[in-house]
């Protein structure tokens, strides 16, 4: 018994295609019979995750997990409602080893996990308020939403915007402006950053704009080029077709597409352009010092070198910009 119970697959594998009568006719008790079928067509059943269910079954047999822990893995694998996340915790723990305590531990901590990333679901809910306005949530692929919503995060009447794109039949469009990301060599010396232009000493001892270094990097199309200095970080957009308008606020997106706090995902299109070195305390508005920061992280940066430090403070580090605490 205890041999046959040592290799379930085995013992499964004799179990599968009966059923509950037909083992108890052979002598297994009714709830024994019930849990062996439920096995038996788990592990070796039709199921739509047919390779999880291959490498569960190799996991058990590469482990020598016996027919006592494969019984554990299914009462903590009961708990999880989704079929996808109930196979990946079986795999999991087929494919881990351990004594029946520590795979039970370890369930119970992916069990921790599940809970705490629930599961979402495509779909809309609708908040209905008692003074006669109501809020709609939705969620969905973010791509989805960012060109549905996007539209008309800057109109006045967002709501009444989408409401006419929707029942004219406009559609909605979201346009992306390509930006191409130009490395420069280290050896690219900035001159001067604080004009229209930033103007380099090239390693060839010439000076040269922007422009004039990007036509020799790259040929000429109508395409925006944000040059960036693996120690100085952004200096510079150029457009091929020349224009100025909102480039800084593009090139700080190019370098952070989303809030540069850390852990912040609002993206670009919603930050505001925050100074690195705060306009009050001598920063220039040049793009080395400048920084996609979302107006709650803007208003807790600690602006201030002189006061108690709170939150931390955007810098530029190494290039990189990333929060830093003052000592």
């Amino acid at each position: 018994m205890f041999a046959l119970r040592a290799n379930p697959m085995n013992l499964l594998a004799e179990a599968h295609g009966a059923s509950v009568d037909e083992l108890v006719a052979a002598g297994a008790e009714r709830p024994e019979a019930a849990r062996m079928v439920s096995l038996a067509e788990t592990y070796l059943g039709r199921t739509p995750y047919t390779r999880m269910q291959a490498d569960c079954a190799r996991g058990i047999e590469a482990n020598g997990h016996s027919l006592g822990v494969v019984e554990l893995i299914e009462h903590l694998a009961s708990r999880v409602a989704d079929q996808r996340h109930k196979w990946r915790l079986r795999l999991t723990l087929c494919q881990s080893s351990g004594t029946l305590d520590e795979l039970e531990r370890l369930g119970r901590s992916l069990l921790d996990e599940l809970k705490k990333q629930p599961e979402r679901t495509e779909g809309i809910s609708i908040t209905r308020h008692d003074d006669k306005t109501w809020s709609a949530r939705l969620t969905g692929d973010a791509a989805l939403i960012a060109e549905i919503c996007g539209a008309f995060t800057d109109k006045e009447a967002p709501v009444r915007a989408m409401h006419e794109a929707l029942t004219t039949g406009a559609g909605v469009t979201t346009t992306l402006r390509p930006v191409v990301v130009v490395e420069l060599d280290k050896l690219y010396q900035v001159l001067d950053g604080t004009r229209d232009e930033t103007v380099f000493r090239c390693t060839d001892g010439v000076v040269r704009s922007s422009t004039q270094v990007l036509k020799l990097l790259i040929d000429e199309d109508d395409w925006d080029f944000a040059l960036i200095h693996p120690l100085e970080g952004p200096v510079d957009l150029v457009r091929t077709k020349r224009t100025a308008n909102l480039k800084q606020r593009i090139l700080a997106a190019a370098e952070n597409p989303t809030c540069a706090w850390d852990g912040c995902k609002k993206p670009a299109d919603e930050c505001q352009v925050h100074h690195l070195v705060a306009w009050q305390n001598g920063g220039h508005t040049t793009s080395s010092n400048l920084a996609t920061c979302c107006a709650y992280h803007n208003g807790v940066n600690d602006d201030n070198p002189n006061a108690p430090p709170r939150r931390g403070a955007l810098a530029r580090i190494g290039g990189k910009v990333r929060r830093v605490w003052r000592p």
